[in-house]
């Protein structure tokens, strides 16, 4: 089974599910959706606004800065082997 057939046959099964449960209960309360904490740690460290007030310490750094950081030395490694190369 390829991994489309897969997505498609669980996207498919949650549409009728969520029909399912639609149509057997028409409270209001049933409608409303179901709030999702994803990174919701109250214990964590508290992330640091920019990059630069604690450099030192990648943990604390928001996650769009590691991105930006990684994505920037990708680049740096790419452009810096396209100039050795050329």
């Amino acid at each position: 089974m390829s991994g489309v057939t897969a997505l498609r046959r669980l996207a498919q099964q949650q549409l009728r599910r969520s029909a399912s449960a639609s149509s057997s209960s028409s409270s209001p309360s049933s409608l409303v959706q179901q709030k999702r904490f994803y990174a919701a740690d109250p214990n964590a460290p508290p992330k640091v606004s920019y990059p630069w007030k604690d450099p030192m310490n990648p943990g604390n750094w928001k996650e769009e800065h590691l991105v930006f950081v990684i994505l920037g030395g990708w680049g740096a490694v790419i452009m810096g082997g396209k100039a050795a190369l050329s």
